[in-house]
């Protein structure tokens, strides 16, 4: 029986056709998880997260590339998926760890209310400035200005947020 013949008989719920399916493929599902992912035991979680989409996909398939081709392309995606997710939560797991665990030292502190202090000045600076005024140096339309300046003070405000 051909790969997509036994994917019509997995979509219908026949076990001894994923079987027969799986006896055949498994071998190459893991070791190019392997390959991905470095690690035998993430491989061994690919290979089973693929093995259940293709159950879960085994309806909709429809055989319009060489199979073998189609299941390295879910063993790639689901690889690199869980790469994704796994840096991801590294990320997550350092910053909760910066903010819980962090001391500051005194020139840190010092570091942040300079800035703070800079940013606040310029903002302060700003705001004496008229529109109008600006908008002549510059040589810009009033809203152009106000938008210009609008934007500014929100990736100054953010920049200051990321400092924190």
């Amino acid at each position: 029986m051909t790969d997509d013949e036994l994917m019509k008989k997995i979509a219908v719920g026949n076990n001894r056709a994923f079987q027969l399916l799986f006896d055949r493929h498994s071998g190459k599902v893991y070791g190019y998880a392997r390959r991905l992912m470095g690690d035998q035991q993430r491989a061994e979680d690919i290979s089973q997260e693929v093995w259940m989409k293709i159950v879960k996909m085994a309806p909709q398939y429809q055989p319009t590339a060489h199979f073998i081709a189609w299941i390295f392309t879910i063993v790639r995606n689901t690889s690199f998926n869980h790469l994704r997710n796994l840096k991801n939560l590294r990320e997550d797991t350092s910053e909760d760890l910066l903010e819980s665990d962090f001391k500051m030292d005194k020139s840190s502190v010092e570091e942040i209310l300079v800035k703070e202090d800079d940013a606040n000045k310029v903002r302060q600076k700003i705001e004496e400035l008229r529109y109008e005024d600006l908008a002549r140096e510059m040589d810009l339309s009033v809203s152009a200005v106000k938008s210009l300046l609008f934007r500014a003070k929100r990736t100054l405000e953010k920049s200051l947020k990321d400092a924190v």
